[in-house]
Order: C-alpha cells, then sequence, then structure tokens
C-alpha cells in the first residue's frame, strides 16, 4: 500500500478485513510494525514507516508471513523490496482526490 500520509491505507485494510469477516479493530501497525487479523484468509498488517532497516525485519522472521494462506497488505514497502516475493505482489497507490474522495490504482 502506498499512499501519503493520511490517504487512508489502514481504512483500506480495515474494508477488506470487513468484508473478509473481521469484526475487531483493525489499526494501525505503526509501533507494533505487525498486526494480525484473523479472518479467512488471515490478514497480515505491516507497517515500514518507522523501521527502515532490512536486517531488523530479517531478524522479526518477515519471510515467514508470506504464504499462500495470508493476505499481507504492507504500508510503506520500498524497505521490504527485496524479501517479496515474485508473484502475487500488487501496488495499491492511494492519493487524495478531496477531503472524503480517494483514487485507487492497482498495478501488478
Amino acid at each position: 500500500l502506498q499512499g501519503e500520509l493520511g490517504t487512508g491505507k489502514t481504512t483500506f485494510v480495515k474494508g477488506v478485513a470487513e468484508k473478509l469477516g473481521y469484526t475487531r479493530i483493525v489499526s494501525s501497525p505503526t509501533f507494533t510494525l505487525i498486526n494480525e487479523y484473523p479472518s479467512k484468509p488471515t490478514i497480515i498488517h505491516i507497517d515500514c514507516f518507522r523501521e527502515k532497516n532490512i536486517d531488523r525485519w530479517n531478524l522479526i522472521g518477515i519471510r515467514d508471513y508470506f504464504t499462500d494462506k495470508n493476505i499481507i497488505f504492507i504500508e510503506w514497502p520500498k524497505v521490504l523490496e527485496p524479501v517479496l516475493p515474485e508473484y502475487g505482489v500488487y501496488e495499491i497507490t492511494l492519493s487524495h482526490i478531496s477531503e472524503n474522495i480517494r483514487k485507487i490504482t492497482l498495478k501488478q
């Protein structure tokens, strides 16, 4: 997920989670780095805004999340590009159109 602060990246994840049956709170993982939402399939919500060190992400075990059993949303994903799988990666960009309207662009 890409977009400036406040474009709705976490709100986008919340909408997907609700559609997949998750009924609890969805929040930004800015300080926790990773949130897991037990839906079907499980949603993994990652935020790289505060942690730019790829070695730290590797120590956390980031690659273990990249399975076909999870849907993974990564905010500020540039740091993780070297470890992303070669398949099934989509770039979702959100941008402001107005206060209540966003443009969503999807690129494979």
